[in-house]
């Protein structure tokens, strides 16, 4: 059986964000990105900005399938399919995946950019905390 790790990190309603990292354990990029990048993303204001999960697959020599992906995540595998190239990361925003790349040099060429790029521009639809949309402030001054 393989090993899926979950870590969950805040999103929430309109522009959700998701990032999925597909991973073996005999991978040495997976390894590699593990060790020197996971922490690096998790401790971003981008990778605090959306939920983050983890996908393992069992060895290099057999696809990453329906059966590793958690059920509230069989909607990634259906847009997918089954995977062999790891590690992957994919971009979902609203429950549609936006971007897949393969590799550290995806995850840092094509990846980082696109996530940053989505944080952006959610942040940007966001009204700020304490602003509405027509508010008025007054004040009535009695001198």
């Amino acid at each position: 059986m393989a090993m899926v790790l979950l870590c969950v990190l805040p999103a929430r309603g309109e522009g959700r964000i998701e990032m999925f990292y597909l991973g073996t354990a005999d991978c040495p990029y997976c390894r590699q990105w593990e060790a020197r990048a996971r922490g690096e993303l998790l401790a971003s204001a981008e990778g605090q900005a959306v939920r983050y999960v983890e996908i393992r697959g069992e060895t290099l020599r057999q696809p990453i399938v329906a059966r590793h992906y958690p059920p509230e995540f069989q909607w990634v595998y259906e847009q997918i399919g089954p995977s062999r190239g790891v590690p992957r990361f994919l971009l979902a925003v609203d429950g549609r995946i936006t971007v897949s790349a393969y590799g550290t040099g995806g995850y840092s060429q094509v990846f980082l950019p696109a996530l940053r790029a989505a944080v952006a521009q959610r942040a940007a639809a966001q009204p700020r905390a304490g602003l509405f949309q027509g508010e008025t402030h007054a004040r009535n001054d009695p001198s």
